[in-house]
């Protein structure tokens, strides 16, 4: 190689060190959003875990974020998976689900430059924030499905653990229900396992057995269970979080979609342009890439589609409150 040759190739070797040098100063000058979440269940629940892991890919895609996550988060472990990225530098850490609220005020008292937010949390700090869906309104509307849909005047809902955010989707279920059909009795039951489909499904034939007609299973992946038992006793289910119509369509009436995802990147938009605050975010019908009702199945008629138009617009009119 002779010497012009050689004197290309060394300018462009420095040209590309100068660059990669340039690139990480610049980069330093804006440091990339790091986004971490401690997930109770799996990402591919088709449920309540995968709306959140669907939550950080869109932080990821919209922010440039580097996102980070861990599955199935038994209680016993969320302090310290929580508190692990928090060491890493992450620059915002999701809890996703109300049984993270106490692991999250640990966490956020141990860490104060790092942003915490439970996901249907209930506690706030400076730097402690809770994300959720109004519960109550998606849950009314729901309630207004099943009212109308239930032949035997009986409905139920299924849940793994009892807390805020459950017992506001219970209640609205049942202000709903009977908001429409003052004849309808409600029954809840808690199986302490969000994803044993088993579990599920024997909590549903439970219900089932009393005559029961209709299920609101707010569960994660436990949720495919008490489908699979309304399939088999051919009885009717409303689905939750996300639109569950193509697993059973001649069995999910609608369902109520909590896209949490939404919530979540809205809340790292404010921790990306400093704006963050430690305080409740609640994002309701009024905004319906959040909160709404799905696709409905073919054996919902047109009467009881109206129906729900008509109470929505109360709701967003505050014309129907929570009592």
């Amino acid at each position: 190689m002779g010497d012009m040759a050689k004197g290309r190739v060394a300018a462009l070797v420095v040209a590309v060190l100068l660059g990669a040098l340039v690139g990480t100063v610049a980069d330093a000058g804006t440091p990339r959003l790091r986004v971490a979440a401690a997930l109770p269940g799996i990402i591919t629940d088709k449920a309540w875990n995968q709306t959140g892991y669907e939550g950080l890919k869109m932080i990821e895609k919209e922010l440039g974020a580097q996102i980070a996550y861990t599955e199935r988060v038994a209680q016993p472990d969320q302090v310290e998976v929580m508190s692990d990225y928090a060491r890493r530098g992450y620059d915002l850490v999701f809890g996703h689900g109300g049984e993270f609220d106490s692991a999250g005020k640990q966490v956020a008292a141990r860490f104060p430059r790092t942003k915490i937010v439970i996901n249907n949390g209930v506690s706030t700090a400076p730097n402690l924030a809770t994300s959720q869906i109004n519960h109550f309104q998606v849950s009314f509307l729901a309630g207004v499905v099943a009212g109308l849909m239930t032949k035997t005047n009986k409905i139920a809902a299924i849940s793994a653990q009892k807390f805020q955010a459950i017992d506001e989707s219970m209640i609205g279920l049942e202000q709903g229900a009977k908001y429409v059909n003052p004849r309808v009795q409600m029954f809840t039951s808690y199986t302490g396992d969000w994803d044993n489909v088993g579990k599920g499904k024997e909590a549903a034939l439970a219900h089932i057995a009393r005559g029961v007609d209709v299920l609101y299973p707010l569960l994660d992946h436990a949720m495919l269970g008490v489908i699979e038992a309304a399939k088999e006793k051919k009885v009717f289910v409303i689905g939750y979080p996300r639109d569950q119509l193509s697993l059973a369509p001649e069995t999910v009436l609608t369902s109520a979609i909590e896209n949490i995802a939404v919530a979540m990147l809205e809340v790292a938009k404010l921790v990306a342009a400093g704006k963050f605050q430690g305080k409740g975010y609640v994002f309701g019908i009024e905004n319906p890439a959040a909160a709404r009702l799905g696709r409905y199945g073919a054996m919902v008629p047109q009467r009881v589609r109206d129906r729900v138009e008509e109470v929505k617009k109360l709701l967003l009119a505050g014309k129907i409150q929570r009592k």
